[in-house]
C-alpha cells in the first residue's frame, strides 16, 4: 500500500488508508487468523505501522496483530520482518494456552505473578510474552542452560557444555566466563530471529528418533524422523511399531522402566529393532549397540561443531548432561572429548524447570545502532541508554551491555558496561573485546590498528528470584536394590541396580551399572565409575581414557 518513510524519519510518502483498509477487507474476507505488520523503516518511525494496527484492530478485533516496530525494533528488515511473521504465526495459540493456565491458576487460589521464560534469558510477566510472545520460543532449552551455568559456578566451573538430551531432540548450549552465550544471529527452522537470545544448537536424535537402514549407503542410519509422543517408541506399549533409541537401550537392558512404575516393554522393543536385523546381518543386540552408537556419535559431532569449529577447546570446560535421556547416554557421547569433568546434576531429567523457578525476572529491550567507532560513542550511548532505561522498575538492578565488533565483520561480542563517559573507560571496554575476541578466534586475530564497533546496545532490569537449594545426598553409601542383565560390547552382563536418592555423599559407583530415579537411569558403562558430590552432582569418570 502506499507510504513511505526514509532512514532518518522522514515521511515521504503519506500511508493512504483508504487503500489500508481495502487490503485489511480482503484479508477478512480470506479468515486470516493473524496479521503481522512490518514496513522499511518503521524502527526509526513506527507512526506508520501504529497506526495500520489500529486500522486491523477496528476492522478485525478477535484477530491478534504483531507489529515490526514493537516486536523488533531493530534495523535490518528482512531480519525484523521474519521475527515478526513468526510471532504473528504463535500468538493466538500461545495467547490461547497462557489465557486457561490464567484462568486455571485463579480457580486454584493463586496470588501470586504468572512468569513466562524468555528466549534471551530469565523470565518476564505474562503481559509481556502476550505481547510478544516470540520472545517465549525455545526458552525452555534456554532454562536448562542457565541452570547448569548457577550449579555450574558452586562447583567452580566457568565453561559448560550444556547437553540437554529430551525425546526428540538433543540442546547444546555454552557458559563462558560463567556467562551463557549468546546468539549473534539466532534461527528457527532456518528463519533469522530479531530479538535477544542465549543460543542454544539443536539437532533431531533424542530418545524417540527412529533407526532406519540406509540401502543407498548400507548403513544403519538415526533420526531426523521421531515416533514423538504418540504413539512413541515401541517399548511404552502405545502402538508404537518403529525402532527407536529407547527401544534399543531397552533391548540392552539400560532402561526398563517409564515414570518410575511403568515397566517397559522389552518384547516389542526388541520386534521393532528385529526389523534391521535382516538388512545389516547383525544379532537384535549388535543392532541395538549399534543405535546408540551411531545416536551418541551425532550427538557428540553436534558438541565438536558446537566447540571446537568455533575456536573453543573442550578440554577447557566441564560437560553437564541433564534432560530425560542425558544421564543414559552421556558416557558415549562424552568419550573422546577430553573435558575436565563430566557433570550428572540432581532432578537432570528436570534441569530445566529448575532453571526456570530459580531464574531472575528480566525486563529488557535491545536497539542496533548505525555502526560507530566505541571512542567516538559517549553521546550516542548517552542518549540511547536513556532512552532505553525510561521505564524503572523499583528494587530491580540495572544491567546493560553494548555489542562490539570489527568494521564490516558478522561476528559480534556482548559485553557489561557501567561507564562510557571518558576515554579511559571507552577503551578499557575496547582492551576487553579484543582480548575476549582472540579467546574465541586465536592470538593475534585482533590487532590494535583495528577499529572497535559499536553495533546495539541492550538495558535489563533484573529482580532476582531467591536461590535453588539442592538436595543433601545421604551421608552413608548405598546398595545396591536389585540386579539386571545389560547388554555392553556384546557381552551380557549382571550389573547392580541403584536408586539415585540414596546414593551417599563421596560414594564412587563402578561400571557396569545403573542409578535409577523416577525420571531417568544413569548408565555408568564398564570402565566409568560415578562420584557423588555433597550437592548432590555425579561426576562420570572414564578410567580406560584416563589411564591411556
Amino acid at each position: 500500500m502506499p507510504e513511505r518513510i526514509d532512514r532518518d524519519g522522514e515521511v515521504v510518502v503519506p500511508l493512504d488508508e483508504d487503500a489500508a483498509l481495502a487490503a485489511i477487507d480482503r484479508l477478512a474476507a480470506r479468515q486470516v487468523e493473524a496479521v503481522a505488520i512490518g514496513l522499511l523503516w518503521s524502527c526509526v518511525r513506527p507512526d506508520h505501522e501504529l497506526r495500520l494496527a489500529e486500522l486491523v484492530t477496528e476492522r478485525l478485533p478477535d484477530v491478534p496483530v504483531s507489529v515490526s516496530s514493537r516486536v523488533a525494533p531493530v534495523v535490518g528488515e528482512y531480519e525484523r520482518f521474519a521475527t515478526t511473521v513468526i510471532d504473528a504465526s504463535i500468538a493466538r495459540a500461545v495467547a490461547s494456552y497462557l489465557g486457561r493456565l490464567d484462568a486455571e491458576l485463579t480457580a486454584l487460589g493463586f496470588t501470586g505473578r504468572l512468569l513466562v521464560l524468555r528466549t534471551g534469558g530469565g523470565a518476564e510477566p505474562v503481559a509481556r510474552t502476550r505481547a510478544a510472545p516470540v520472545n517465549s520460543l525455545r526458552s525452555g532449552p534456554v532454562a536448562g542452560l542457565t541452570a547448569a551455568a548457577s550449579i555450574g559456578a558452586a562447583l567452580g566451573h566457568e565453561r559448560i557444555i550444556a547437553t540437554d538430551v529430551g525425546g526428540t531432540s538433543f540442546d547444546v548450549g555454552l557458559v563462558v566466563d560463567g556467562e551463557a552465550q549468546r546468539s549473534g544471529r539466532p534461527l528457527v527452522d532456518r528463519h533469522p530471529l530479531a530479538v535477544p537470545a542465549i543460543e542454544v544448537v539443536s539437532i533431531g536424535t533424542g530418545g524417540g528418533s527412529i533407526a532406519w537402514y540406509d540401502g543407498d549407503l548400507g548403513a544403519l542410519r538415526v533420526g531426523p524422523r521421531s515416533a514423538g509422543a504418540a504413539p512413541g517408541p515401541a517399548c511404552y506399549g502405545r502402538g508404537g511399531t518403529s525402532p527407536t533409541l529407547t527401544d534399543a537401550a531397552a533391548v540392552l537392558g539400560y532402561v526398563d522402566r517409564l515414570g518410575g512404575d511403568v515397566r517397559l516393554d522389552v518384547a516389542a522393543a526388541r520386534a521393532a529393532v528385529g526389523q534391521l536385523c535382516g538388512p545389516l546381518r547383525r544379532t537384535v543386540e549388535q543392532v541395538a549397540e549399534g543405535i546408540v552408537r551411531v545416536a551418541t556419535d551425532q550427538l557428540k559431532d553436534l558438541i565438536r561443531r558446537t566447540t571446537i569449529q568455533r575456536g573453543h577447546d573442550p578440554s577447557a570446560f566441564a560437560l553437564f548432561a541433564f534432560g530425560g535421556a542425558g544421564p543414559q547416554y552421556a558416557a558415549w557421547y562424552a568419550a573422546g572429548l577430553r573435558v575436565r569433568d563430566v557433570v550428572v546434576p540432581p532432578f537432570a531429567a528436570e534441569l530445566s524447570a529448575y532453571g526456570a523457578a530459580t531464574g531472575d525476572v528480566v525486563l529488557g529491550a535491545e536497539r542496533d545502532l548505525p555502526p560507530t567507532p566505541l571512542a567516538e560513542a559517549t553521546r550516542l550511548l548517552d542518549e540511547e541508554f536513556a532512552t532505553l532505561d525510561e521505564d524503572a522498575a523499583p528494587g530491580a538492578v540495572r544491567r546493560r551491555a553494548v555489542s562490539l565488533r570489527f568494521p564490516r565483520q558478522p561476528r559480534t561480542i556482548s559485553l557489561p558496561v557501567d561507564r562510557w563517559d571518558t576515554p579511559a573507560a571507552l577503551a578499557a571496554l575496547a582492551a576487553e573485546f579484543r582480548a575476549r575476541y582472540e579467546r574465541v578466534t586465536g592470538q593475534g586475530t585482533a590487532p590494535p590498528e583495528l577499529t572497535v564497533e559499536v553495533v546495539a546496545v541492550r538495558s535489563e532490569q533484573v529482580s532476582a528470584m531467591p536461590p535453588g537449594r539442592l538436595p543433601r545426598p545421604p551421608r552413608e553409601p548405598a546398595r545396591p536394590q536389585r540386579q539386571r542383565v545389560a547388554w555392553f560390547h556384546d557381552h551380557a552382563r549382571e550389573c547392580p541396580v541403584y536408586r539415585w536418592t540414596h546414593i551417599g555423599v563421596g560414594q564412587v559407583v563402578a561400571g557396569p551399572a545403573f542409578v535409577e530415579s523416577d525420571q531417568s537411569t544413569l548408565v555408568v558403562p564398564p570402565g566409568h565409575t560415578a562420584r557423588m558430590d555433597e550437592r548432590g552432582c555425579f561426576h562420570l569418570t572414564d578410567g580406560e581414557a584416563r589411564a591411556r
